[in-house]
């Protein structure tokens, strides 16, 4: 029956993405001010623009790993390392190879990206069918699976893809993921799955993992994430969202997108809003075929506040700390863009 159910929501979900995108389109948006800010103020904020080192991106790479085929991209600096190593888990029906203009600038500040694709990837009729065959819940094992390959194995990534020795380092991950691969990332620190099976919740928690960037979680959905599903959630943790992160058919208010980070377990838990920022910052990122503008603005902000949580907490810089702990990024944005703390 559960999984009956599971079925009709997500055929009746591929109907709205065929009529509408799923995108949000049919939400009255609330009236938004535009970024006000000078070059200079902008030009104080943390890493907002791109870093001074050069990025390879090997996104061809496909991995034996046991009994688990996975195609993966990987992003390094071409500079000496070793580097913090982030793993990149994509939106539903979305491509590892959809993010760049958020991967490569942590890449470009020195860190090495480990992006997957995921069974749900790559648009939706395989999305669907992997979800029919494996179901909600089955989906979310398997993105973790995939992950636990990945720390499980890292010599052997080093070894396949060229470049990359002496780039990674093991002893500092962190985990960054958007939409739906951003619950994947949640899971990390201790986001439950309720299986309906089961009546159960199952945790996938993984103490390699230093930080957690959430880049517009979801909220409630079908059966398998609810209200409760983040009680037991630790930072560090920062997750980003948007007014206008919102979705008819699931998340009309976007405050739903920031149910994690008002119910997770307090400390060293951050939330970053940005004013007229859309699940996608317009078509910049997961769906760049998106007949939206681009929101660089928007981009800067999660661009630059995310770089400083990744640097305050898996490189440990005092400076990024005391940004991300400020008021600073609401100052000099005049409110265009704040970070929540709690």
């Amino acid at each position: 029956m559960h999984r009956f159910k599971a079925l009709v929501a997500i055929l009746w979900c591929s109907v709205i993405l065929g009529l509408s995108g799923c995108s949000g389109d049919k939400v009255t948006l609330p009236q938004v001010t535009p970024l006000n800010a000078s070059p200079e103020a902008l030009a104080s904020l943390y890493k907002a623009e791109t870093g001074p080192l050069h990025v390879v991106a090997q996104t061809n790479v496909h991995l034996s790993l046991d009994d688990r085929e996975l195609d993966l991209s990987v992003f390094y600096p071409d500079a000496e390392g070793p580097f913090p190593i982030l793993l990149f888990s994509h939106g539903n029906w979305s491509t590892k190879d959809k993010y760049n203009p958020v991967i490569e600038h942590w890449v470009s500040h020195g860190y090495v990206v480990l992006a997957p694709n995921h069974l749900d990837c790559c648009g939706m009729v395989k999305g669907i069918w992997n979800s029919v065959r494996y179901g909600q819940f089955g989906l979310i094992e398997e993105r973790m699976r995939d992950f636990s390959k990945l720390l499980d194995h890292l010599p052997q990534v080093e070894g396949s893809v060229e470049g990359l020795a002496g780039k990674m380092d093991t002893s500092r991950i962190a985990a960054t993921g958007h939409s739906f691969g951003a619950f994947t990332t949640q899971q990390f620190g201790g986001a439950g799955t309720f299986n309906p099976d089961t009546e159960e919740y199952v945790y996938f928690t993984d103490k390699r993992i230093k930080a957690m960037v959430a880049i517009s979680p979801p909220g409630p959905m079908f059966d398998v994430i609810n209200e409760s599903s983040w009680v037991n959630l630790q930072g560090p943790m920062m997750l980003t969202t948007g007014t206008w992160d919102a979705n008819a058919q699931f998340w009309p208010d976007w405050r739903a997108h920031k149910l994690s980070f008002d119910t997770a377990q307090p400390g060293q838990n951050y939330a970053l809003i940005t004013q007229g920022a859309d699940h996608y910052l317009g078509n910049l990122i997961c769906r760049p075929e998106r007949e939206q503008p681009p929101q660089y603005d928007a981009l800067k902000m999660l661009n630059s506040a995310t770089t400083a949580f990744l640097d305050a907490y898996v490189k440990n810089n005092t400076e990024a700390l005391a940004f991300v702990d400020s008021d600073v990024l609401q100052q000099i944005t005049n409110n265009f863009s704040q970070l929540q703390r709690r």
